[in-house]
């Protein structure tokens, strides 16, 4: 009996090793398990990042290729608002109680409506300084110094498109009269 014992304790002693091997084991696959979680972690974070940087720049690139393709349809169109705005000028006076010309005028001003509702501003320049930012000089009157000049007529409009200059503006520069009469 004493042997049986001995064997039992024995048997006790050798499941007691193999449970704390186990445990030991288990303890070393669960840390292993939760070093994989953290890294699995930290890659899903990252992919989902670079997929909002992704997505971010995909949309930024779609509205950048909407904006070239408005900015070329705009600049095809520019020539039909010279002859619009050529028209117009024609002998306004006399065609100003026409009915056919109020048509086109209202034709005219609901264009222009339309084209700044999607950025297209024309560039005013009359009376305003030179600015060679939105200004292309065709001739000048008086002397040729740079300081005081001033529009003194508008050849052909230029346009702004979403803040950026799409034409700019020909136009007629001189001396500003105030500041000629009293440099004399």
């Amino acid at each position: 009996m004493r042997e049986q014992e001995d064997r039992m304790e024995e048997r006790a002693e050798d499941l007691e090793e193999g449970q704390e091997e186990r445990i030991c084991d288990c303890a070393e696959e669960l840390e292993q398990l939760e070093r994989d979680k953290a890294q699995l972690n930290q890659q899903l974070l990252r992919l989902k990042a670079d997929f909002d940087n992704f997505r971010r720049r995909t949309q930024m690139q779609m509205e950048e290729n909407v904006k070239d393709a408005n900015k070329a349809l705009l600049q095809d169109l520019l020539p039909i608002l010279d002859n619009f705005e050529r028209a117009l000028q024609s002998d306004r006076d006399a065609e100003a109680q026409d009915p056919f010309f109020q048509g086109i005028e209202m034709v005219y001003n609901g264009l222009m409506a339309a084209l700044a509702d999607h950025g297209l501003q024309p560039i005013l320049a009359k009376g305003e300084p030179f600015d060679t930012c939105l200004h292309e000089a065709v001739a000048m009157e008086g002397s040729e110094g740079d300081d005081g000049l001033i529009v003194l007529e508008q050849i052909q409009t230029g346009y702004l498109f979403n803040e950026k200059v799409l034409r700019h503006t020909k136009v007629l520069v001189g001396q500003n009269k105030e500041e000629d009469e009293c440099q004399k």
